[in-house]
């Protein structure tokens, strides 16, 4: 079925089946009269329909010279008689015959009506005798100095067939002159039909079809049905190209539905008008061609269906309709339009924006007013000049309102709402600010309260865990230097080194991170090339970045790049994010390490392949004690982030972390000195 739908041949064969099913057995049946008659009566008028134009085709070569008999190898004879009934030629000897008729032939003949000026006498004078019983003299008439002239339509006739003219002055003389001019021309068709001809062939037409009447209603559903399953069938192929699922768009699908509807209708009506003005002959080829013309309009009719269907199937029904993009274009005007008159509008302060809608709806108040005659204008005054104070006032304790919750929202707790003039509501709303800002300067309060104490709290702790953790380290160093027998007690002397030696990178990190998120490190800004600083920490990393199988990869401008900072704490974040790399990035990758100028900024962009898949944003990660590993199964406290990200914050820096995939970048920017 897939194939048959996108199969051209397939789409072919069920329109050709299609205009077959509605064409094939209706043209002739419907010119004999089957349908309402019986076979006898089919029979005459089939035949007198033929015998009626092989009368007219005898006259007219009778007419034109030609004596010799027609139709001599046919059923059908004749015979022309003269307008007086003598007559002039017959092929005619009395055999049986099975129908006879007869038709007047008019002479041929040109009319053209003409206007002709008829010369008339003068008029002649009353005698005195004619007069006598006038009570009044008549006056006497003007003489006429030249013939009156009289104008008649005339009717001026050319016969082509003796090459006479004549002038008619109504149409009942033109009427006499042709009808005692007129041929008559008597037709007979023999009753045997020995002759194999038209009429021959056609009574044997009309009896087959008579014989197989009773299977015409089952023939007539059966094209019906298949005439529906071919149509549904189109509409299931339209779109379809090949074997494949996807619709595809022809040309007239592409064409916008309003405008494609349009060139059909006006197709069909075209065609339908061609038929309807011509005039059809009612014989067969009469038939042929108005089914045909019908079956013209079917096509285009279908045509706009299958393409219904591919715009329905594709989604673009009403996507590409010219009343559609008139609608959307108009429609992304007037929002563009309304858009354009709010910015304006909350562009304007408080008080002059609600000013102005006051005045358009004063001046709308007023047109109205003014269009019932004015009657309400002392009403209009009156309404204005006690409203208009009224609602001014309540604009400016709103502006008041608006600007303390501006104030207070930008972070400017110390903003105290003007209370002085507020009444009811409005000053309730003012208090509540206030408190607003009271309960958000006691939040901030206690907060730093809480961090200042975990603060002290983590210092103070780290230095009572960093005193014994001296001893318990520099024993471990004096156990190392003993020459110890027992292999065993050498490997618990290794492993007490290596885990004293992370407690303690432990707790000077969390001293360091403590001291940045407290702001109590101490910090020298300094002028620093970043250049030099890049290249000074890639030659550091050098060697570990090759054991961990990385390659460094460093871009920075030729011109320097300078900022003002701290070079030891600026030296330790870069420190703590190439750590980083060292231990998470992916082997075998590259890591690059990016120095550019950005708007008088310099942008450091540190960039690595994570080996683990990174869960967590980079607000995440630059928590305390985060780590991407979730397994814990690498070195590392999850504070070097936290610490990198307040050493910049302390060097008037700012720092990003991006996650994006298994990619991992950290963008640091300061600000480029002279």
């Amino acid at each position: 079925m897939k194939k048959l739908r996108g199969s051209f041949a397939a789409k072919l064969i069920a329109v050709i089946l299609m205009c077959v099913l509605a064409a094939v057995g209706t043209a002739y049946l419907s010119d004999s009269g089957a349908y309402s008659m019986d076979l006898k009566q089919a029979e005459e008028q089939t035949i007198g329909n033929l015998a009626n134009n092989y009368l007219y085709d005898a006259a007219q070569a009778y007419k034109e010279g030609n004596t010799q008999p027609q139709y001599q190898s046919t059923n059908f004879r004749y015979t022309i008689l003269s307008p007086e009934g003598e007559e002039l030629f017959s092929t005619y000897e009395g055999e049986e015959t099975r129908w006879e008729g007869s038709r007047q032939i008019q002479p041929n003949f040109y009319v053209e009506h003409i206007t002709v000026e008829y010369p008339e006498a003068a008029a002649e004078e009353k005698t005195a005798e004619e007069n006598r019983d006038v009570p009044m003299p008549m006056p006497t008439p003007a003489p006429t100095p030249f013939p009156t002239t009289e104008t008649k339509n005339v009717i001026h006739v050319f016969c082509y067939d003796t090459n006479e003219e004549f002038d008619f002055l109504s149409d009942a003389e033109l009427i006499r002159w042709r009808n005692a001019n007129a041929l008559t021309v008597k037709g007979y068709v023999l009753r045997d039909m020995a002759v194999a001809d038209e009429f021959s062939a056609a009574t044997s037409r009309l009896s087959w079809l008579y014989s197989s009447r009773g299977l015409l209603p089952a023939a007539a559903g059966l094209s019906f049905l298949l005439g529906v399953l071919l149509f549904l069938f189109l509409l299931s192929a339209a779109g379809h190209r090949d074997s494949g699922e996807s619709i595809t768009e022809s040309f007239v699908d592409r064409i916008p539905l309003d405008l494609f509807t349009l060139l059909i209708i006006t197709g069909i009506g075209t065609v339908l008008g061609i038929a309807f003005d011509v005039g059809l002959p009612g014989n067969v080829i009469g038939y042929t061609i108005g089914m045909a013309l019908l079956l013209l309009v079917g096509l285009q009719f279908l045509l706009w269906c299958m393409s219904f269907a591919v715009r329905v199937k594709k989604g673009t029904l009403w996507k590409n309709c010219l009343l559609t993009r008139l609608w959307r274009w108009c429609r992304s005007k007037l929002r563009a339009l309304v858009q354009l008159l709010g910015r304006g509008l909350r562009a304007l302060p408080l008080l002059w924006r609600w000013v102005l809608i006051l005045a358009a709806g004063l001046l709308a108040e007023l047109l109205l007013l003014a269009g019932n005659d004015g009657n309400g204008a002392p009403l209009l005054f009156v309404h204005a000049l006690i409203l208009c104070p009224a609602i001014l006032f309540g604009i400016w304790n709103m502006r008041k309102l608006r600007l303390g919750a501006k104030e207070i929202a930008s972070g400017n707790l110390s903003y105290t709402v003007d209370t002085k003039y507020l009444v009811g509501e409005l000053k309730e709303h003012a208090n509540d600010l206030n408190h607003i800002r009271d309960g958000m300067n006691a939040a901030v309060a206690e907060r730093m309260k809480s961090e200042h104490f975990k603060s002290e709290l983590i210092t103070n702790v780290s230095h009572d865990i960093k005193t014994p953790l001296t001893s318990i380290v520099n024993y471990v160093d004096l156990l190392e230097k003993e020459e110890l027998d027992n292999e065993t007690a050498k490997e618990y002397v290794e492993v007490l080194s290596r885990q004293s030696g992370k407690l303690k990178k432990l707790i000077d990190d969390l001293i360091e991170a403590s001291k940045a998120s407290t702001g109590v490190l101490a910090v020298h800004p300094e002028r620093c090339e970043l250049g030099v600083l890049l290249d000074q920490c890639a030659g550091e990393y050098a060697e570990r970045l090759g054991q961990a199988g990385l390659e460094l990869v460093l871009l920075k401008p030729e011109e320097p790049v300078a900022i003002l900072a701290d070079g030891r704490h600026l030296w330790r974040t870069f420190d703590n994010l190439l750590g980083n790399i060292v231990k998470y990035a992916q082997p075998n990758t590259r890591v690059y390490l990016n120095l550019s100028r950005e708007g008088g900024k310099a942008v450091i962009t540190f960039r690595n392949i994570s080996r683990e898949r990174l869960n967590l944003s980079g607000e995440e990660l630059m928590e305390r004690f985060v780590r991407g590993d979730s397994s814990r199964s690498t070195e590392g406290s999850g504070l070097g982030l936290a610490i990198a990200r307040s050493l910049t914050q302390l060097q008037g820096g700012e720092m990003e972390l991006v996650v994006d995939g298994d990619l991992f970048k950290v963008i640091l920017t300061f600000e480029i000195v002279a």
